[in-house]
């Protein structure tokens, strides 16, 4: 089972951060093996790390629950507070084999479906297949966030992409929120975390 994991950061805690910054690399190289993707979000300008974001196999929520709560910046205080939800990718990529080009940067896409939308429109989810498939050169993944009873309640998506414009450009297109289905939107710069960044 996939689980989208959304860990905050404790405001001001740089200082903490750097006192268990390997301990957190270490943690995560032990779970390497069922981690699609890790990384810190960030502030639009990816200036300022915010928290960080892993999609990640586990076998119930329980076993999320532990990872989240055994997380070396939890512990040390770096980090507090996150959502979880279970992850329905319609990409098939890892950090193994996403699209990326050297210099580009990226940005992550949180949006949340308006609570009256239970489904998606007739239609629309072909709508969003053929958008896909036009920005798969720029979609690092993306996919559905679900609740416990496996109902959609948002998606997500990494762009790698040259710059902010650009990412929006993308967003501005997707079917869902051209359509305004969405109540909620967190626009973020997001980065490789450096266990899983091939390009350093």
């Amino acid at each position: 089972m996939l689980f989208a994991i959304k860990i905050f950061d404790v405001p001001d805690s740089g200082p903490l951060r750097d006192i268990h910054r390997e301990a957190h690399l270490d943690y995560l190289r032990g779970f390497d093996a069922q981690t699609l993707f890790a990384g810190p979000f960030l502030t639009q300008d990816l200036k300022t790390e915010l928290g960080s974001h892993r999609m990640i196999e586990f076998d119930n929520l329980a076993a999320a629950e532990q990872h989240v709560a055994d997380e070396p910046y939890i512990t040390g205080g770096v980090q507090n507070g996150y959502t979880i939800h279970e992850w329905l990718p319609d990409t098939a990529n890892s950090w193994r084999d996403c699209p990326r080009a050297e210099g580009n940067v990226q940005f992550m896409i949180e949006a949340m479906l308006a609570p009256d939308v239970t489904a998606v429109p007739e239609g629309m989810g072909l709508g969003r297949e053929a958008f896909l498939r036009n920005c798969a050169a720029n979609i690092i993944t993306s996919g559905w966030l679900l609740d416990q009873g496996e109902a959609a309640v948002g998606t997500l998506m990494i762009l790698d992409v040259p710059d902010l414009a650009a990412a929006e450009a993308i967003w501005n297109a997707e079917p869902l929120r051209a359509a305004g289905l969405y109540s909620e939107i967190n626009f973020y710069g997001w980065r490789f975390g450096r266990v899983l960044d091939r390009f350093k």
